[in-house]
């Protein structure tokens, strides 16, 4: 389990960034914990919640990484998300901007 860290406090994901060796899978499955969270606040996950590949992403302009955006997520969950527990030694995550969060090394 790891949390996002929102301006309400923290949100728990059904997610653990160490479970993943590889940028894709990890990226993948933050994706689907989020899409729960979403649900589970009422919002419609297929409308908010987006993830790009490192092709689509750079295409977009956002560099080579995969990205997972929330627009509608709670303000700046993105930020203090990228601070805990996804910087593992293969791979690490950072906000683009403070909605979406990037898969990188």
């Amino acid at each position: 389990m790891t949390d996002l860290h929102t301006e309400y406090g923290p949100i728990s994901l059904n997610y653990d960034p160490t479970k993943y060796k590889s940028k894709a899978s990890a990226a993948k499955a933050f994706h689907k914990a989020l899409r729960e969270v979403c649900r589970d606040m009422g919002m419609n996950p297929d409308i908010e919640i987006f993830i790009q590949t490192p092709e689509q992403s750079a295409n977009a302009g956002y560099g080579r990484n995969w990205r997972v955006c929330w627009e509608s997520g709670p303000y700046q969950w993105a930020v203090g998300t990228s601070f805990t527990a996804h910087n593992l030694p293969h791979w690490y995550t950072e906000p683009y901007y403070s909605f979406d969060l990037c898969f990188t090394y």
